[in-house]
């Protein structure tokens, strides 16, 4: 009986300590973002006058600040929340699952999780958007790094928004 204390004691140490670890799930609130209209803008900057206006109005519609992202990590899915948005449903290992946006627009959605960041990407015929979120170490600040990259673009958009607990 003696040996069986002695092995649990540093397991439930080890538990306790896994318990107090920084996770990326959680619900996280808007504190910065990057102005998103000046670099879709930068963006579309060389297409010509015809197209222009047209990209601009599609990345302003899908690209908002968001001003609060809920995650929710399990051995069985990931979920991410933006503001008011449906849940968007995802296989954890970074497995692909369909996905139909608000506007009827479908996706292939996957997520990769590791101990301090998830990749989320998003991928149809008309390209893909990659949001990387980071944990800081201290765990009370969550940066999402979106990149949006489509053959019909002359560059990718990049911003970034960052969130509190």
């Amino acid at each position: 009986m003696r040996a069986a204390r002695l092995f649990l004691v540093p397991v439930l140490a080890a538990l306790s300590l896994a318990a107090q670890e920084p996770s990326l799930s959680g619900t996280w609130t808007q504190t910065r973002a990057d102005d998103i209209a000046a670099a879709i803008n930068s963006t579309v900057a060389d297409m010509n006058f015809i197209k222009r206006p047209i990209a601009r109005g599609r990345l302003t519609k899908v690209n908002p600040a968001y001003k609060k992202v809920m995650i929710a990590i399990s051995d069985k899915e990931v979920v991410v929340k933006f503001d008011e948005r449906a849940p968007i449903h995802m296989p954890p290992g970074g497995k692909a699952a369909p996905w139909t946006r608000e506007d009827g627009d479908k996706f292939m959605v996957a997520a990769q999780v590791g101990k301090d960041q998830m990749i989320q990407t998003f991928k149809n015929d008309e390209g893909e958007r990659t949001n990387v979120f980071r944990l800081s170490p201290d765990g009370r600040t969550l940066t999402m790094s979106a990149t949006i990259k489509s053959p019909k673009l002359p560059k990718p958009l990049t911003y970034t928004i960052t969130f509190g607990r």
